[in-house]
C-alpha cells in the first residue's frame, strides 16, 4: 500500500484542464488562420482593377492635323449612361506639333451619352472645324471646349501615350470641366 502526503495526492482534473487547453489553443490556431484567409479574400475583392492601356493604332495612321473616328474594343463603364460598353467611340485628335488627345465620341449629356455606340456619335466636321453631336446639336471646339448646344461641358478624354510607334489609352475617363 502506497502512502500519499495530502500534497502528493494527484489532481483528478489536472489531465482535463491540459487537453481543454490544448483545444483552446488549437481553436485560437484556426480562428487566426480564418480571419486572415478572410482578410485576404477581402482585400482581394476592393482592390483597384488595374488600368491596362489599349493600343489605337500606329502613328503612320495620324498624321499631323487630323481629327479620326475610331472604334475599340474593351470593357469600360460609363457612368453617364449607367453602362458597360465593349465597343468605345474615339476622337482621335492629332496637333500640328504630333501631340495627341483622346476624346471619348459621346455627348456630355445624359440623354444622348445612353444612345453611344450606336447613335448619337461625336462626329468631327472638317468644314466648321467642330465636333458635332446631331442628336441634341451640342458643339465642341477642336480642343474639345464648348461651343453650344444643350452639353453641360467639354468632351470627355481619355490619357493617350505613344510607345514604340503605337497609340494607347487608358480606359479612365477624365470628365471635361463644365461649361461657362
Amino acid at each position: 500500500m502506497e502512502n500519499y502526503s495530502v500534497e502528493s495526492i494527484p489532481d483528478p482534473d489536472a489531465r482535463q484542464r491540459r487537453i481543454t487547453r490544448l483545444l483552446l489553443l488549437v481553436w485560437l490556431g484556426l480562428g487566426l488562420i480564418v480571419v486572415a484567409l478572410l482578410c485576404f479574400i477581402v482585400s482581394q475583392a476592393f482592390r483597384p482593377i488595374p488600368i491596362v492601356p489599349i493600343a489605337v493604332g500606329t502613328l503612320d495612321e495620324y498624321p499631323a492635323g487630323s481629327v479620326n473616328l475610331e472604334f475599340i474594343n474593351g470593357r469600360f463603364f460609363d457612368e453617364l449612361a449607367n453602362k458597360e460598353l465593349e465597343t468605345i467611340p474615339l476622337q482621335v485628335v492629332r496637333d500640328e506639333n504630333g501631340n495627341f488627345t483622346v476624346f471619348f465620341a459621346r455627348s456630355t449629356r445624359q440623354s444622348e451619352a445612353i444612345l453611344a455606340p450606336r447613335a448619337c456619335i461625336v462626329e468631327w466636321d472638317n468644314s466648321i472645324q467642330q465636333f458635332l453631336e446631331l442628336c441634341a446639336g451640342s458643339r465642341w471646339a477642336r480642343d474639345g471646349t464648348y461651343q453650344g448646344g444643350p452639353a453641360p461641358r467639354n468632351l470627355d478624354k481619355f490619357p493617350a501615350r505613344v510607345e514604340n510607334g503605337t497609340l494607347f489609352v487608358e480606359l479612365q475617363l477624365e470628365k471635361g470641366a463644365p461649361r461657362p
